[in-house]
């Protein structure tokens, strides 16, 4: 018997790698949302959408107060960002040596969740090397 597995296309909306490393100032003030009401991305930042090996990729995701996990989610790794206060998530990753196969462009999707599992998505281009 054969199985085949396909992984579904990001469904977010894509944010310009430019924007993404342009920080915005001044920045965001989380918004403030009841539990149930929708979640929502309101900034995101990363300081590289290239990132090399041997260095750190940070990020940081302003959203509403009722978020209750942010994601960082690729086809091949996944992890979610630390949240300093309600609707405030950073993230930094130092990237190993990696293998030449993983060097390559990704699609990451950024996910903000509520405690209900309502989302909020945004997709960015990055690029390892």
């Amino acid at each position: 018997m054969l199985l085949v597995a396909c992984s579904q296309p990001p469904a977010g909306t894509f944010v310009d790698g430019a924007a993404v490393v342009s920080s915005p100032h001044p920045w965001p003030t989380p918004m403030t949302a009841p539990p149930g009401a929708a979640p929502r991305i309101l900034a995101l930042w990363m300081n590289e959408t290239t990132i090399r090996s041997g260095s750190d990729w940070c990020g940081r995701i302003v959203t509403s107060t009722n978020v209750a996990s942010v994601e960082i989610r690729t086809e091949s790794f996944s992890f979610v960002a630390g949240r300093d206060r309600y609707g405030d998530f950073r993230f930094c990753q130092h990237v190993l040596d990696m293998v030449p196969f993983y060097k390559r462009g990704y699609v990451v999707s950024v996910i903000a969740r509520n405690a209900a599992g309502g989302r909020d998505e945004r997709l960015v281009r990055v690029r390892f090397r």
